[in-house]
């Protein structure tokens, strides 16, 4: 298993979507049994998704959103060396408030490598 399935606990999810993976990501969850669409589903209990940008990452949160559930966790990869303008619009700028919609608040950030890092989301339970 590698060290980002070991630090994310993937191993505890038996329902896995991963959106806009890079193919440099193939080797780390090659021993995770995971989808690519969500086309299938209704039900999400674990998302990893990859964005470049804020609304990349908006776009997929609209097509997600409607399938997790009260338990699922959202894992957001977004690149280190994003421009500043676009990291204070996805981390900073965007306040989460798009999230706050629908009942999700970013709650841990890691640094995967030295291109990647990535927040965990989850449902805001009321």
């Amino acid at each position: 298993m590698s060290k980002t399935t070991k630090k994310l606990k993937l191993h505890q999810y038996s329902d896995i979507y991963i959106l806009n993976k890079p193919e440099t990501f193939d080797e780390v969850f090659k021993d995770i049994s995971y989808s690519e669409s969500l086309v299938t589903t209704s039900c999400v209990e674990c998302a990893l998704v990859f964005a470049n940008t804020k609304d990349e990452f908006i776009n997929q949160m609209l097509t997600l959103s409607p399938r997790l559930l009260d338990h699922s966790v959202v894992w957001v990869f977004y690149p280190n060396k994003m421009p500043i303008s676009e990291i204070s619009k996805l981390h900073i700028e965007f306040d989460w408030d798009f999230l706050g919609d629908y009942r999700l608040k970013p709650t841990k950030l890691y640094t995967i490598d030295k291109t990647w890092n990535v927040m965990k989301i989850k449902k805001i339970h009321v």
